[in-house]
């Protein structure tokens, strides 16, 4: 059965399509079964990498219809197919709030094909909505972008912890609600300045103490470099354009395996 890994951030801008596609094209070439799903109105996960064969619908269907039916396409890459968004004007997001049940949609419609799958990956939306609420509650795993600037990392930390206090039943409340999924924050395109490492040595040392334990940084970082910008250009997976590197900073292929 598939796992499930949600993108999510409050905040635009900072690498979820990157990572959500560089973690599935890196997956497929392991030789494991791996669906994308774009949930981001802006549709960049859509575009990434090369479609061969599309499909009618996309992330409308999936979720009104509760049926992954004609909505996955395959790309170029073995092993890869994706759920593009054909919703630019942001439907979903209406249509998500006619009913307290719709939030749960998603899930459904991902559950009919767990079982197709070994891993199931969400692209999001940058700021808190419905759309994001579905998301995590359709994901068993959360991991969060963070670049290491000193307004973004604030951003993020007040955020994060104010996204998940968000989604935590009212107290007293004695019906059984789903459980909110583990967080891993991410720092993403990390340089070799002194304020960068410093930002990034802070996050790790705070966040997990103001996220009362929900939030844990992962050892594994992102480096800044140019490798990314030429994968996205080529619509190619980075880890394919850069294998090796030399010098301190990790290659694209040595951050993502």
């Amino acid at each position: 059965m598939a796992k499930t890994i949600g993108v999510v951030s409050t905040k635009g801008g900072v690498g979820k399509t990157s990572v959500t596609a560089s973690i599935g094209a890196v997956l497929a070439d392991m030789g494991q079964k791996v669906l994308l799903v774009d949930g981001d109105f802006q549709q960049s996960l859509s575009s990434y990498y090369r479609i061969r064969n599309k499909t009618d619908f996309g992330i409308i269907e999936l979720i009104t219809k509760v049926s992954p039916d004609n909505c996955i396409s395959t790309t170029d890459i073995p092993h890869l197919h994706i759920i593009q968004s054909n919703d630019n004007k942001a439907k979903l997001l209406y249509w998500l709030k006619e009913s307290t049940n719709n939030v749960y949609y998603l899930k459904a419609a991902l559950h009919k094909i767990k079982d197709e799958y070994d891993f199931i990956l969400i692209d999001s939306q940058g700021a808190s909505s419905i759309m994001q609420e579905s998301i995590i509650l359709a994901s068993d795993i959360l991991i969060s972008p963070i670049v290491p600037e000193a307004l973004d990392s604030q951003e993020f930390m007040r955020g994060t912890i104010q996204m998940l206090k968000s989604l935590e039943p009212p107290v007293g409340l004695s019906i059984p609600t789903p459980p909110i999924p583990p967080l891993y924050g991410l720092i993403y395109k990390q340089d070799r300045t002194a304020d960068s490492l410093q930002i990034a040595n802070i996050i790790r040392k705070q966040f997990y103490e103001l996220s009362d334990g929900k939030v844990s940084i992962l050892d594994t970082f992102v480096p800044k470099l140019s490798a990314y910008a030429k994968a996205a250009a080529r619509h190619e997976p980075v880890h394919r354009i850069e294998t090796t590197r030399t010098g301190p900073t990790p290659s694209a292929l040595e951050v993502y395996t």
